[in-house]
């Protein structure tokens, strides 16, 4: 069963600039590479009802972009606006794994900042807080940490970065095949309302749910 345990909180510096997260934790039997019919299906009707470049103009991007540049990212790119300009691009969803899958289409309609994580992984309770440069963040299929500038935001546990800036995952919570216990967080933007949010983790789980055999548990 999903873990009911662990807590989420956002420093208020950052809940006064809008910033806010909604979250679930999941399990599924496993996270199969392929697609599947259901999920493929689900996929090409949702990219068939989006009409991209419209979306790539949107509030929500251009806030995420603005929170970016002012945390000192001097190229921002928004999590939602990076997936459909490769959707763009290819004319097709990225195929990572079937969860990841589940969230990025999600991502793609919503233009919410998604991410997921493996539960085995997240030690204590999670807070999206801002950097001082001393916190622990090896990133993506790296081995070795990689310093943090202050003044970012992160999604940390008790230890390390989970999440840098809605962008850049840690390795150590990266899911992948065995892994069946998950963590799954969707972040707003002074652009996007609490429940706007909660819908945006709701079109993940139901996902989860239909096309991984998954069973959630959403956090308040």
């Amino acid at each position: 069963m999903p873990n009911s345990d662990i807590k989420f909180s956002v420093e208020p510096s950052l809940s006064a600039k809008g910033l806010k997260i909604k979250f679930a934790t999941f399990s599924v039997p496993d996270v199969p590479r392929r697609q599947g019919s259901g999920l493929k299906n689900h996929i090409t009707a949702v990219l068939a009802s989006l009409n991209i470049d419209e979306l790539l103009q949107s509030p929500h991007i251009a806030e995420y972009k603005r929170l970016q540049k002012e945390a000192g990212i001097q190229e921002p790119v928004a999590p939602a606006e990076h997936l459909l300009k490769l959707i763009k691009k290819s004319g097709m969803l990225p195929n990572i794994n079937r969860v990841v899958d589940c969230y990025n289409i999600a991502s793609a309609e919503t233009l919410l900042s998604m991410g997921a994580h493996n539960l085995a992984n997240i030690k204590g309770d999670i807070q999206l807080k801002t950097t001082d440069g001393t916190e622990k963040y090896t990133p993506l299929f790296k081995n070795e940490l990689e310093k943090v500038a202050p003044g970012e935001y992160a999604a940390m546990d008790e230890e390390k970065i989970l999440c840098r800036l809605d962008l850049k995952q840690c390795d150590e919570t990266k899911c992948g095949e065995g892994t069946t216990d998950f963590l799954v967080y969707v972040q707003g933007n002074a652009e996007t309302s609490n429940e706007y949010v909660l819908n945006g983790l709701q079109k993940v789980c139901d996902n989860i749910k239909n096309f991984c055999d998954g069973e959630y548990l959403i956090m308040e």
